[in-house]
């Protein structure tokens, strides 16, 4: 956050602040924002410490820095893992290919055993001669 405050940056900040508030006034501004700068810090560790009792002994060396997306691509991206984020799991469980194939493989067999045995009665026309080729459409380059 306050990577980026150059020299000038905190000299233009520490000048507007004297401006504003005064010499009187100033070093009191200045203990209270410490102040309040050390209890988020204090604040922000209890409440780390808490979540971190909370989620048990396999997260005790958890670092919350590591939350940053930053820090969490470049770590994953480093690492060379090629599913960092465990979505081949989710990806095979919704894959509907087996159940399909298992579908397909079952009806296979329910039409297999019916086509194995002859009708009994068939009086079509058609058997034993070759079926008749239907005629092409036909094509006219010019409407495509």
């Amino acid at each position: 956050m306050f990577a980026d405050l150059s020299p000038l940056k905190l000299a233009a900040l520490a000048t507007l602040a004297f401006l504003l508030l005064g010499p009187e006034k100033l070093p009191g501004a200045i203990r209270d924002g410490m102040a309040l700068l050390r209890a988020v810090r204090e604040f922000s560790g209890r409440t780390q410490e808490r979540i971190r009792s909370e989620w048990g002994p396999e997260f005790a060396d958890f670092e919350f820095g590591d939350m940053n997306p930053r820090t969490l691509l470049r770590r994953h991206i480093q690492t060379g893992d090629p599913d960092p984020l465990g979505l081949d799991e989710i990806r095979t469980a919704l894959d509907p290919r087996p159940d399909v194939a298992r579908a397909a493989a079952t009806a296979r067999e329910a039409v297999g055993g019916a086509a194995a045995r002859p009708p009994a009665h068939d009086h079509s026309p058609a058997r034993g001669r070759p079926a008749e080729a239907s005629p092409a459409p036909p094509f006219d380059p010019d409407t495509t």
